[in-house]
């Protein structure tokens, strides 16, 4: 058994420079999974938010000095 994804069209205005770029770096037909996968993206990020703040809100302020000790070995 398959399960179908289901799909809304929408309209969206999007800045002109950004919508160039995108149609630069994707296949012609693309552009609306280049955006779902950059509204996934952004929803994950969203949902660290919520985590941090709450974690915050539990344990007190981030230790800024840990933070970009962190930061710093990522890159």
């Amino acid at each position: 058994m398959t399960s179908q994804q289901a799909f809304e069209k929408v309209s969206l205005t999007i800045e002109a420079d950004v919508l160039h770029r995108v149609r630069d770096r994707v296949e012609p037909g693309k552009v609306s999974a280049y955006a779902t996968l950059a509204l996934r993206r952004q929803l994950e990020r969203d949902g660290l938010d919520d985590l941090i703040g709450e974690l915050v809100e539990v344990n007190g302020p981030l230790d800024a000095e840990a933070v970009a000790r962190y930061v710093d070995e990522w890159r």
